[in-house]
């Protein structure tokens, strides 16, 4: 038979001693598909030292005649493979099962002749997806047996082949989101509220308990919490969906579901092959694994990926709804919800639990399509790649680029090694070129185009191409010859790297060059987001082609080239105002002089190295630090549109209250936009004196801020520290990552013990609020001006002017 196919997932099982790898998918009428594969081996590598061919032949029939739990290794081979610019002789020892690789390397790493082992800490469906060259959520057609399956699939198929086809589009994949309620009872989380909300239109709320069934809300009430739980499971297995979505519920729902299953005797059994959930660990948390049904977390998405494009530093699931899709949570407490549970009302808690669901149903069909695509660039699975950080996304791209460049891939170094990596003095980062202080008019922002990845290809920049034999007696005359040291790259022969690099962002140029589409655009940022997480990526501790070397490189090549282009702009008589790493500020007084400039620029640079124009600004305010040094990227600019752009100031942090974000903002645009700087005291007046009248709104006092760890580990108890360990004592639910919302009250005491959690707080401290919020913040774009705190909190009737503060062109 022949069928589509768009894989989705993949896992393996053990049947009669053999491991079958199972590719979970669909076709496109959103049909469940899975495809049996019997025929993948597990297998590593180990590293021969110089020995005779008898020897050697010796050491083949070793390893064959190892015998583990009545099973041996399946073949020995010789190969050859590239391992950090070097040919290397190895042998591929393949084994049986999965686990069996650790078992047999554990036994010939100890043996003299093996110098060392590789590749066996690649997870074996990892592994497959690799070998196969097989690319999550792209479509194949299958030829293969159909199978009578358990499984719960429509269609089940013993595979034979997969021919990749080029379609773009996604299934319609069944997406179903859940939300859970719970309550503290004698210490106990327990559960009293399940929501559920898919793709197709079905929604519902389960609860239980003796109460009416209230009117216009879906509630299903039933016996008791087991008995919720056990509805929960019926209708995930009911519906059927291909995805399971929910906002934080590798550390909260399901970890909490599962407790409170295992105290009731319930099996949480919600994969497609009738298997419980796995909570497997990953690093310092969990992650919910389901067979079979992708589960997808999508605040580690939004924590570790997304979160660095979201104006909101605050990443609950109400701010990054509202940021996103323009609608936020039902606005309750969890006092509020425990009150109303208790005064059984039900429609209350339902509405909220079912709002929760919804949104991250909504989420979910914004954010999958992103996740799709870097997990299509990366080559792994969403629920992996979901999951995490950007240079594990650029470590594993390497891992499968290696494989079919016939690269070995380096082990992860051991945790002594990486401790030796932390300890690491910093080294020097981009070039800071300093503002004077004030307000500039007809600015024109330019960026390099990837500064990083294509100073890396330039230059190629790669750890076997350091410091090469062939180039060492020319090093001199070589253009790859590194500002400022003595390292050099190699001119004749390309690093593996770079391949990488090469091939990411030509990927990309493709794709900007064709029609536009959602899943295009999407691509497209997957391959720059990997392609700039490159430079970290050789920085990383962690990293198997770790080299701090190669990144110092690219950070003195970054600081020469930026420097190059400020020296030009000069002698073409702009007025260089701030320059940053890989961006440059200039006054022009036209666009008209922005293309003729950057044909200049991009004539002189080498390779493939270009800078763009990022906007051109009316106006903009650039602040220097208390120290006279400037506080890297604050500044704002305003466009012809009135669009005010803000980095640096506390407008963009979290761990400032509404009320002084807001405040800096109306000052800005007063200065940027009006040139009234006595508009801008006046506003800062008017804020002091509401809060003087004890008229702000709550939630404009909130300051937020993260626990970055467990709050028994805390020695220094800052606000939201002490603000964490009240909720807590009142009932309240924290744990790492737990953004923490809370408002200084009055009353005597430092102002850690008089920081107390939002959901408490009946009153502020309006001094605390007005001398540590909203003047600094104002100060921040005011003191450059002379306006002093005594300026904003009096009428003084001085007269400001902009004249010493606006920067004329030189």
């Amino acid at each position: 038979m022949a069928q589509r196919f768009c894989l989705l997932d993949i896992d393996y099982v053990i049947e009669q001693h053999r491991p079958v790898v199972r590719l979970w998918g669909a076709d496109e009428q959103g049909k469940a598909i899975v495809l049996l594969d019997r025929s993948f081996e597990p297998y590593f590598y180990a590293d021969v030292r110089q020995i005779t061919e008898q020897q050697e032949e010796e050491l083949l029939r070793r390893v064959l005649a190892l015998s583990f739990d009545g099973r041996n290794p399946r073949r020995v081979e010789r190969t050859e493979r590239t391992f950090l610019g070097k040919q290397t002789s190895l042998i591929k020892i393949t084994v049986p099962l999965p686990t069996d690789v650790d078992y047999v390397r554990d036994i010939v790493k100890t043996w003299d002749e093996i110098k060392g082992t590789y590749e066996h800490t690649i997870p074996f469906s990892r592994r497959y997806l690799i070998d196969k060259g097989l690319l999550p959520l792209a479509w194949y057609t299958v030829t293969g047996k159909p199978i009578e399956t358990a499984l719960a699939v429509d269609i089940a198929v013993a595979l034979e082949t997969l021919t990749p086809q080029s379609e773009e589009h996604h299934p319609s994949f069944r997406i179903i989101a859940f939300d859970i309620e719970t309550i503290d009872r004698d210490g106990t989380q327990e559960i009293i509220m399940i929501s559920l909300k898919d793709t197709a239109g079905f929604e519902t709320v389960i609860s239980y308990g003796k109460q009416k069934q209230p009117k216009g809300v879906p509630l299903e009430i039933v016996e008791d919490e087991a008995a919720m739980i056990a509805r929960f499971v019926k209708h995930i297995t009911e519906r059927r969906p291909h995805i399971i979505v929910g906002y934080n519920s590798d550390r909260f729902d399901f970890p909490q579901l599962q407790r409170r299953a295992q105290t009731f005797g319930i099996p949480l059994d919600l994969g497609a092959d009738g298997s419980p959930i796995i909570l497997t660990r990953r690093g310092r948390s969990s992650a919910a694994l389901i067979r079979g049904r992708l589960h997808i977390d999508l605040f580690d998405f939004v924590e570790r990926v997304l979160g660095t494009t979201l104006e909101s530093e605050v990443h609950s699931l109400d701010r990054v709804a509202k940021e996103i899709l323009g609608v936020g949570k039902i606005p309750l407490e969890w006092k509020d919800i425990e009150r109303a549970w208790r005064d059984k009302d039900l429609a209350t808690v339902a509405r909220y639990c079912l709002m929760d669901s919804e949104l991250a149903l909504r989420l979910a069909e914004t954010l999958l399509p992103q996740i799709y695509e870097l997990s299509r660039v990366v080559g792994q699975s969403p629920f992996d790649t979901s999951r995490m950080f950007y240079s594990q996304m650029v470590e594993w791209l390497l891992i499968r680029n290696a494989f079919t460049s016939k690269e070995l891939v380096p082990n992860r170094p051991p945790q002594d090694e990486i401790k030796k990596r932390h300890k690491v003095p910093a080294y020097t980062g981009g070039y800071v070129h300093q503002p004077t202080e004030g307000m500039y008019e007809n600015i024109t922002v330019f960026d390099f185009a990837s500064l990083y990845p294509t100073i890396t290809i330039t230059h190629n920049i790669s750890p076997e191409t350091l410091d090469c034999q062939c180039c060492g007696k020319h090093k001199e005359e070589n253009p790859n010859m590194v500002p400022g040291q003595d390292h050099f790259y190699c001119r004749d022969h390309k690093g593996f790297v770079v391949h990488v690099l090469e091939d990411l962002l030509a990927r990309r140029r493709a794709l900007q060059a064709r029609p536009s589409n959602k899943v295009a655009e999407y691509r497209q940022h997957a391959f720059k987001l990997l392609a700039n997480a490159s430079y970290g990526y050789y920085a990383y501790p962690g990293s198997r082609w770790y080299s701090r070397v190669c990144a110092e490189s690219i950070a003195s090549f970054g600081r020469m080239y930026i420097k190059q282009v400020i020296t030009l702009a000069i002698k073409e008589g702009y007025h260089v105002i701030y320059g940053d790493t890989d961006s440059l500020f200039l006054q022009m007084k036209t666009e008209k002089k922005i293309q003729p400039f950057m044909k200049i620029v991009n004539t002189s640079l080498p390779g493939i190295m270009e800078i763009e124009c990022k906007g051109f600004y009316t106006a903009g305010l650039f602040v220097l630090a208390k120290t006279g040094v400037a506080a890297k990227k604050r500044y704002a600019l305003i466009a012809a549109d009135g669009t005010i752009t803000i980095r640096g100031f506390e407008k963009v942090r979290r761990d400032w209250s509404v009320i002084a974000k807001d405040t800096q903002e109306a000052v800005l645009r007063a200065i940027l936009a009006e040139k009234d700087p006595k508009k801008a005291t006046s506003i800062v007046r008017t804020t002091v004196e509401a809060l003087k009248e004890g008229t702000i709104n709550k939630d404009h006092l909130v300051i937020y801020s993260q626990l970055t760890r467990p709050l028994s580990q805390y020695e220094q108890i800052g606000p939201h520290v002490a603000a964490a360990k009240k909720l807590v004592q009142r009932g309240g639910r924290v744990h790492e990552g737990t953004v923490i919302g809370y408002i200084i009250t009055p009353g005597t005491g430092t102002i850690s013990e008089r920081a107390e959690p939002v959901e408490d707080a009946t009153r502020y401290d309006a001094e605390y609020y007005i001398h540590n919020q909203v003047i600094p913040a104002a100060l921040r774009v005011l003191s450059g001006l002379g306006i002093t705190e005594d300026d904003l909190l009096h009428d003084t009737k001085r007269q400001y002017s902009l004249s010493g503060f606006l920067q004329k062109p030189k």
